[in-house]
């Protein structure tokens, strides 16, 4: 027998899944909590083999809650649930240990599934939730010019290869003249890729084709 403890601030959802959950012979909820405190409060009594809690609570989060529960109690698996695919506490809740991440918009046979798979050490992922995690890990596989250039192509800007050395090193902050000096190029010619690019983005100040640059590098859509 699995033991649940089931963590959300929303009565209603909670006891919807708890109902949900205890239509599974295998699945047994012996606890519930309104946020990560009372969740602590409840670990001694309910014994949980899963916590299965909303990553946005208030009082204390699933993200906190999780990583004091694996400090503590690390035997015990924790699925977190979300309402939206926010890729920072997504990336966080990983981090603190969590067992799993799922959004609230999965089916119940599914949500079932992955507490049984949790329970025996599964790691239980949506597929939203994937797709963040592999952005972040290509990201971190990528150095900045090579984002920026992957952003340029999605936003459908044709560059040479001489030119997004230009926009990396514009970006970066370096003057007309740093940026010849790199290159290895005249003044002239700097100045001459960088009228270019206020051509190609519509834009007509540098500290503006900057931040532009920087935003793309920044953004969290898929690389």
């Amino acid at each position: 027998m699995i033991k649940v403890l089931l963590v959300d601030d929303q009565r209603l959802f909670r006891e919807g899944v708890k109902s949900i959950l205890e239509r599974a012979e295998d699945i047994h909820v012996t606890g519930t909590a309104d946020n990560g405190k009372e969740a602590i409060q409840e670990i001694e009594q309910a014994q949980p083999d899963v916590v299965v809690m909303d990553i946005h609570m208030p009082e204390m989060d699933g993200v906190e809650t999780t990583s004091y529960v694996k400090r503590n109690y690390p035997g015990i698996k924790v699925v977190l649930l979300t309402t939206r695919a926010d890729d920072d506490f997504i990336i966080s809740g990983i981090n603190t240990g969590a067992d799993g991440l799922l959004l609230k918009n999965l089916y119940a046979d599914k949500l079932i599934d992955c507490i049984r798979d949790a329970s025996c050490g599964v790691m239980v992922l949506s597929g939203e939730v994937s797709r963040i995690l592999a952005n972040r890990i290509r990201e971190l596989t990528l150095n900045k010019k090579q984002i920026l250039a992957l952003r340029l192509e999605r936003s459908g800007y044709q560059y040479t290869n001489r030119e997004l050395d230009v926009f990396y090193l514009l970006m970066e902050g370096n003057t007309n003249n740093q940026i010849a000096h790199q290159l290895f190029l005249s003044l002239g010619t700097v100045k001459n890729y960088i009228s270019d690019i206020y051509n190609k983005l519509n834009i007509r100040n540098r500290e503006n084709t900057i931040m532009y640059f920087q935003e793309l590098i920044t953004a969290k859509d898929n690389i």
